[in-house]
C-alpha cells in the first residue's frame, strides 16, 4: 500500500511533510530529498504503532482529496511559503503481517504463575502480556 504524504515549501526554508491520511505522521527537513526520506521513515514508524495497537490502516486517500487537504493548509497554516507550490509524493508502506502465529515456549512455574499474574494486573492476556513486554525491549 502506497500514501501520499504532503511536502509543504516552508516559510524560513525546508520543507514540512503531512500524511493526511496519518494525521501523527509529521516531519520536517532541509531538502527536498531529506524530506522525503524523512516522510518514509514517519511512515514506517507510524505502520509499526498501527500494527502493535492492531489498528487497520486507513484506506489511502486519493490524489484529490490530499491535494484538498493541502489548499486548506495553505490557506491557514502559519509557516508555509505561499509562494511556491507544495510536492506531493507517493510513499510505500511498509508489510506489516499481523497474522497471529501459535508457538511453544517453556517457563519454570513461578515465572509463569508470575507472567499470568502482571497480565491480569493489565487487563490482558498472557499473550498480549508478551507480546507487549517484547515490544517494549
Amino acid at each position: 500500500m502506497r500514501y501520499l504524504s504532503v511536502l509543504y515549501p516552508a516559510s524560513e526554508g525546508g520543507y514540512a511533510v503531512e500524511f493526511p491520511d496519518f494525521p501523527e505522521a509529521l516531519t520536517q527537513a532541509d531538502t527536498l530529498e531529506d524530506a522525503i526520506d524523512m516522510a518514509t521513515d514517519a511512515l514506517g514508524i507510524v505502520v509499526e504503532e498501527y500494527a502493535k495497537a492492531r489498528r487497520d490502516l486507513p484506506v489511502p486517500s486519493t490524489l484529490e482529496q490530499v491535494k484538498a487537504v493541502a489548499e486548506r493548509e495553505m490557506a491557514s497554516a502559519p509557516g508555509i511559503d505561499h509562494d511556491r507550490e507544495p510536492f506531493f509524493q507517493l510513499i510505500p508502506a511498509p508489510a506489516v503481517d499481523m497474522t497471529p502465529v501459535k508457538i511453544s515456549v517453556s517457563f519454570t512455574k513461578s515465572v509463569l504463575a508470575s507472567i499470568d499474574a502482571k497480565a491480569k494486573q493489565r487487563g490482558m492476556t498472557r499473550s498480549g502480556f508478551l507480546a507487549a513486554a517484547a515490544q517494549a525491549f
